[in-house]
């Protein structure tokens, strides 16, 4: 999967200087990086299972760029810790192999960035009850 950045986006990416540089703020950047999934996976699917491997996917190259933006001294808002870390490098695994809870965590992730005609056309109000047997939601 090809992923590209939108130059209208680049405010969510840090600059080249790091001194001049604000703080990554890892919400923002992530979320960047799952709707380019999204929109890449919605060229091709419409099942709501296949576009959160595809949001998935484009969240682990979006962890990945940002290990490598924090090797160069990039910074993120309100720190990174070795802890978070460690949870990001435990997701960094295929969509499959996620928990359901987890993969519940990616189909949430196109809920929140879709309208809710959008994700009540692909049939989003079947992962309703699992999201709050799972207590998913932010």
């Amino acid at each position: 999967m090809s992923l590209v950045i939108s130059m209208n986006d680049k405010k969510v990416l840090p600059t080249d200087n790091k001194e001049v540089s604000a703080p990554i703020n890892w919400g923002e950047f992530s979320t960047l990086f799952s709707k380019q999934g999204l929109d890449y996976g919605l060229e091709v699917t419409n099942d709501l299972e296949e576009l959160a491997d595809h949001v998935h996917r484009a969240w682990i190259l979006g962890v990945n760029h940002l290990w490598s933006l924090l090797e160069e001294g990039h910074i993120v808002e309100g720190g990174y810790s070795k802890e978070k870390r460690l949870s990001h490098v435990a997701m960094c695994t295929p969509y499959q192999w996620l928990s359901r809870e987890d993969q519940l965590k990616d189909i949430y992730t196109i809920k929140d960035i879709l309208s809710k005609k959008e994700w009540l056309k692909l049939g989003g109000e079947f992962y309703e009850s699992e999201f709050l047997k799972y207590n998913i939601g932010w």
